[in-house]
């Protein structure tokens, strides 16, 4: 089980942070796959992975451990809110 990514969530490798979402989750949009992502390293990029039971208007939603497409890994903040993996 994991939590979820959501929008100023951070990248743990480089660092940097996600840009976009939907959906709140305690105020803060959730994150999917394909959403936007500022790495400290490689630039703009976006979520390459997602839940495959965990879906937003047919995306699938980003989850702690997740990786981008420049290969940093996502963190979220909120490690008490859980997903299916």
């Amino acid at each position: 089980m994991y939590a979820f990514i959501r929008q100023g969530d951070s990248l743990r490798e480089a660092g940097g942070k996600v840009l976009e979402g939907r959906y709140l989750c305690d105020d803060q949009p959730i994150a999917c796959q394909g959403d936007a992502v500022r790495c400290n390293l490689h630039g703009l990029t976006e979520i390459a992975e997602g839940s495959d039971l965990v879906e937003f208007d047919g995306r699938p939603v980003a989850l702690h451990g997740h990786r981008c497409s420049c290969g940093c890994t996502l963190v979220s903040s909120m490690p008490d809110t859980l997903a299916a993996s």
